[in-house]
């Protein structure tokens, strides 16, 4: 699972969540992935999308594979910026537990990089020697080349679609980071303050996957709010209505990334579950 490779922790913390907070983490990466890609002003992108955040089947294009490339291929799209695949982080050489009263010491550390360390004993201690060497090759930076974002994207909406809501969330998740590419840490970082941090499942409860579902807690039962975003789009002003619907902390995210667009008039309104 490559997902594993970036953010381990949210792995195992969608693992852990109510199956409610799957199902919205694997709309809301899906939302996000169309979004970087320039694709939520496509109308069958955007009802796929209102497909997903309703709970509603995908519509075609998306009941096939071969059609919905071609659906892409033969849609107009804006060139976008240029964009580098996505790379994990890298970890710290792994050392294993030394034997009681020593420690692992570097011992040479060669003009390529090369590091070596040897077992050496604690100050003050007298544990009896072992003569262990552990040596970590250099490593070289992973770069990778410009993506196509669209392409990424598209397989973010199938993902989200799965009947299965924990199959659904990471392969929804791990499609949206290699949408972001080299600007993964933006989609993640958005995921886990949208979800508190840590996932826990009691905290997930409070999270419903379909706008028009009910939060249940200990004082009843409270609506789930919705909004939309009206804008005028930059380059042709011309008045633009998002056809997906957000929760608040959602809104104000897509408000800011049209604003950095240059768009103007930004306006959230509150629409009905459902709508």
């Amino acid at each position: 699972m490559g997902l594993l490779d970036f953010d381990s922790d949210l792995v195992h913390d969608l693992g852990a969540a109510d199956s409610d907070v799957q199902r919205a983490v694997a709309v809301l990466a899906a939302q996000r992935a169309c979004e970087v890609a320039g694709l939520t002003d496509v109308p069958w992108v955007a009802e796929a999308l209102a497909a997903l955040t309703q709970g509603h089947p995908l519509p075609p294009p998306f009941d096939d594979a071969a059609r919905m490339r071609e659906a892409l291929r033969s849609t107009p799209l804006e060139p976008g910026p240029d964009v580098l695949g996505a790379v994990p982080p890298q970890r710290r050489p792994y050392f294993p537990q030394p034997p009681a009263g020593l420690m692992w010491v570097k011992t040479a550390e060669e003009s390529d990089g090369e590091t070596s360390y040897e077992l050496d004993r604690l100050p003050g201690s007298q544990a009896p020697m072992v003569f262990t060497e552990l040596v970590f090759p250099a490593s070289t930076p992973q770069v990778r080349g410009p993506i196509s974002q669209p392409h990424f994207a598209l397989p973010a909406v199938l993902a989200a679609a799965e009947p299965d809501p924990l199959k659904a969330a990471l392969d929804a998740v791990w499609h949206a980071l290699n949408t972001h590419g080299e600007h993964y840490p933006k989609l993640l970082d958005e995921i886990r303050s949208t979800w508190g941090g840590r996932m826990s499942v009691p905290d997930a409860k409070t999270w419903p996957a379909d706008p028009g579902r009910r939060v249940r807690s200990g004082r009843g039962s409270v609506p789930m709010v919705n909004y939309r975003v009206k804008w005028v789009r930059a380059r042709d002003g011309k008045t633009m209505v998002s056809t997906v619907s957000y929760d608040q902390p959602s809104a104000e995210h897509r408000k800011a990334d049209l604003e950095a667009e240059g768009a103007t008039d930004i306006k959230i309104v509150k629409v009905r579950p459902g709508e």
